[in-house]
């Protein structure tokens, strides 16, 4: 599989290699700083276009700088999801980090994974507490899961904002 035709092309009138060897992006960028576009009908962020470029394919998740520079659009700088999880694996390898059997029921081919000092975790027993949005009223925190979103955040009916009525029952 290759690049789509022109991508490269339309890559490199967007961005600009700088002195110490990174790229940057010099065509618009979105609310988060992230370099967007489109190219024969497909949207493309900077990092996922470098990616194509590079290897001809879609990337596996994120694809994300690997040098220092957060910005950086060089294509030999950016890995895919599965780029990173290799590499970390590997890293612990050659660490000699021993791994212990997983004590969760997660299938770790899924959700298995790697910090970047290649120790394992699980992203599903990592993140299950922040999965479902709580009330962030107070000090401290709530933290009912029984809310309703609103502007300035997700609340419960007890921390409702004074401005709003209560749902009627339907």
């Amino acid at each position: 599989m290759s690049a789509p035709e022109g991508l490269a092309a339309a890559f490199a009138a967007r961005t600009r290699a700088t002195e110490d060897g990174h790229r940057m992006w010099i065509a618009g960028v979105t609310s988060r700083g992230v370099g967007r576009f489109q190219h024969a009908g497909q949207a493309y962020t900077a990092h996922q276009a470098a990616w194509v470029v590079r290897t001809g394919r879609q990337p596996v998740g994120q694809a994300r700088p690997s040098c220092e520079v957060p910005h950086c659009c060089e294509p030999a700088h950016v890995d895919d999801q599965a780029t990173r999880q290799r590499d970390r694996a590997t890293l612990a390898n050659v660490r000699g980090v021993q791994h212990r059997a997983p004590s969760c029921e997660h299938d770790q081919a899924v959700h298995g994974r790697h910090r970047a000092d290649g120790r394992r975790y699980c992203d599903a027993c990592n993140n299950a507490g922040r999965r479902k949005p709580r009330c962030e009223y107070g000090n401290p925190q709530c933290g009912a899961e029984t809310i309703r979103p609103y502007p300035c955040g997700p609340r419960c009916n007890e921390h409702q904002p004074a401005r709003t009525h209560r749902a009627r029952p339907q």
